[in-house]
């Protein structure tokens, strides 16, 4: 039996529904609500030594502050954890050792990666501290919708299991980046570009 998808067919373009956007400078937490965090706003709150863009920092890190003092309930995916690892190394060996190791690999295996993965081990600690583990099955994923929407180049397949997630859980995402545009969820943001998108 096929999956049904939220995907309306025009010719052959596919349309998704809109996500809803609100400006999470003026947005009031509320109690008890779930928001998941996507993996930018975690290298806003625990960056990378080596640099990530400080524009937005301030704006996530107050929210961050409003949503704990609110008693709202902020979620952790592992897809996220997973992405939030690889990107804060990636940026440490690009910033500061790639060129003593030309191959991202020998810097896995140096002394060099040890002490910065003993840094990301403390703020992913901290992450893991700070937040409820969503509670969805694998199984429960709708992995052929989000496989269809990568095909089709709407969203990065990762995206689509967080926007699958959401949808499924009725979580709000809250997210810089400006890709989150479709999926039918409300978004979280203080990025203009989804603010004008998803109205």
């Amino acid at each position: 039996m096929p999956i049904k998808s939220p995907m309306m067919m025009r010719g052959k373009r596919n349309i998704l529904m809109k996500n809803k956007a609100y400006d999470l400078s003026s947005y009031v937490f509320r109690s008890g609500e779930k928001i998941l965090l996507d993996t930018n706003i975690w290298l806003y709150l625990f960056p990378a030594p080596a640099g990530y863009p400080k524009k937005f920092v301030s704006h996530y890190s107050t929210a961050f502050a409003r949503l704990i003092k609110a008693k709202a309930q902020p979620v952790l995916s592992p897809i996220v954890l997973s992405e939030y690892l690889n990107r804060y190394i990636r940026i440490e060996w690009q910033g500061c050792y790639q060129t003593k190791y030309r191959d991202f690999k020998n810097f896995r295996k140096s002394t060099d990666f040890t002490q910065v993965a003993a840094s990301m081990k403390v703020f992913a600690q901290k992450i893991l501290q700070s937040c409820q583990v969503h509670d969805l099955a694998a199984n429960a994923l709708n992995l052929q919708q989000s496989l269809n929407e990568f095909v089709m180049g709407n969203i990065d397949f990762n995206d689509a299991v967080l926007v699958d997630i959401c949808k499924q859980l009725n979580f709000k995402l809250m997210t810089n980046d400006s890709d989150f545009q479709y999926g039918g969820i409300e978004i979280l943001t203080t990025n203009p570009t989804l603010l004008n998108a998803c109205p």
